[in-house]
């Protein structure tokens, strides 16, 4: 018998030898794959840093503010836009389903008649109309001449003849 417990002795050491040599595979190979996950993380991560900003990161805008009558709700949008006219920039603003305008003339002939529905109102020195300001300065020529590019702000206000300075202010 001493012979027999001797051998099953060896069997019992030999799997056991068996078992912890294939929990140490296991242990490797959950190591393994935790080195493998960390370098797949740490990859990543590198990759969301040194990517080059998104298209829309990269989009030219133009800020415009529309000031409107009391009771009306004003403007703030950031317009798709590169740069021309401020006509071709209300242009881009309508495309886009920002505001609404109507103009009366052609080119640098162009008046802006109302916007947002509002017109021009009244008589004589108390008559209101639409009045526009660039980068925070009266604007000295047609929307049709005025250049715009990326990155200005244009500001219209309804405004009498007396009161369209106030454009240019508080901005």
């Amino acid at each position: 018998m001493a012979a027999g417990s001797s051998v099953a002795v060896a069997d019992i050491v030999e799997k056991d030898s068996r078992i912890r040599s294939l929990e140490r595979g296991r242990k490797m190979k959950k190591i393994a794959l935790l080195i493998i996950m960390g370098l797949a993380i740490a990859c990543s991560d590198q990759s969301e840093q040194s990517a080059p900003a998104t298209e829309v990161d990269k989009l030219p805008l133009v800020q415009l503010r529309i000031e409107t009558p009391e009771g009306k709700d004003p403007v703030d949008a950031s317009v798709e836009y590169s740069q021309g006219t401020v006509l071709s920039l209300m242009q881009a603003a309508r495309e886009q389903k920002l505001i609404e305008f109507t103009s009366e003339g052609e080119g640098e002939k162009t008046l802006i008649q109302s916007i947002q529905g509002i017109g021009p109102s009244g008589d004589g020195d108390k008559a209101k109309y639409w009045i526009y300001a660039v980068n925070g300065k009266m604007a000295n020529l047609g929307v049709g001449s005025q250049n715009v590019q990326s990155g200005d702000e244009v500001r219209w206000c309804y405004l009498s003849y007396e009161e369209r300075k106030k454009c240019a202010e508080n901005q």
